[in-house]
């Protein structure tokens, strides 16, 4: 699967049932992008799903202007981001510019990215 087939399966199975009540209220009251609250475990799955390690991508996060963190993948600048939308929708940008380095918490997919990643599998039945 090619990182940007991955990023389009990732934004399809996105549901609020992997959020947390905050952004939950964001994307059903405020009517932000779906993928708003869900970019740690978009990053994490789609990790995962383009090889991992192998892939040379890492993870990469930024608070943004709300102080709300970011995170998406990198290799040699190129970014792979599944919920860039929650900025571009609303006509503003990903903080790329405040990157740092970090691993994710798990060195496995965690819970919420496996759901990610099972749902992808059925879709792809």
């Amino acid at each position: 699967m090619t990182p940007q087939q991955a990023i389009k399966n990732i934004r399809a199975v996105l549901s609020d049932d992997l959020l947390s009540s905050k952004y939950k209220y964001i994307i059903n009251v405020k009517k932000k992008d779906v993928t708003t609250g869900h970019c740690y475990i978009a990053a994490e799955a789609l990790y995962h799903l383009i090889g991992g390690k192998k892939s040379g991508y890492k993870p990469r996060v930024a608070r943004d202007g709300e102080d709300e963190t970011h995170w998406w993948l990198e290799k040699d600048g190129h970014k792979l981001d599944p919920s860039k939308k929650q900025y571009t929708k609303i006509g503003e940008k990903p903080p790329y510019h405040l990157a740092r380095a970090c691993g994710f918490l798990t060195q496995k997919p965690s819970k919420r990215a496996r759901i990610i990643m099972n749902r992808i599998a059925e879709m792809e039945k």
